[in-house]
C-alpha cells in the first residue's frame, strides 16, 4: 500500500492587500473572459473555478441563479462567490466577486451563445 500525502498549495493572496488580491485575480483568469462562448455546458465557467482552484484560491459559492429580462426570458446566468484569504496585515478578509454569463445568440436562439464579465 502506498501511502502519500498530497502538497498543499499555498493561497497566492495571502500577505497581499485587498487591491493587489483583486489584481492577482484578474491576471490569472481575465484571459479566460475574453470573447463569446457556445457550450451548452457553461465549460468556461466551470474552468474559470478550476483554474483559482488549482492556484490554490478558495472560493466559495454564495448564490447562483439565472436571471431574467422585462418579458420573463432567460438573460443569463449570475453566480456569486467570496474569496477567503490573509491580507498584509496579517487578518483575515474577503473578496466578494459576481461572475456573469449574458447571453448573447441570435433572435432565434438567444442561450446560443454568452459573454462571460467577471468582477471582484
Amino acid at each position: 500500500m502506498n501511502w502519500y500525502k498530497k502538497a498543499q498549495i499555498i493561497n497566492p493572496l495571502n500577505g497581499k492587500s485587498k487591491s493587489s488580491a483583486r489584481n492577482y485575480i484578474y491576471r490569472l483568469i481575465g484571459d479566460m473572459t475574453k470573447g463569446f462562448f457556445t457550450d451548452d455546458s457553461w465549460e468556461n465557467v466551470n474552468a474559470i473555478w478550476k483554474r483559482l482552484d488549482e492556484a490554490g484560491i478558495e472560493n466559495i459559492m454564495s448564490d447562483a441563479k439565472y436571471y431574467h429580462n422585462e418579458q420573463g426570458e432567460s438573460a443569463g446566468k449570475m453566480w456569486k462567490f467570496e474569496v477567503p484569504f490573509v491580507n498584509s496585515k496579517g487578518k483575515e478578509d474577503i473578496l466578494y466577486g459576481t461572475l456573469i454569463a449574458a447571453f448573447a445568440g441570435t433572435v432565434e436562439d438567444p442561450t446560443g451563445r454568452y459573454d462571460l464579465s467577471f468582477m471582484i
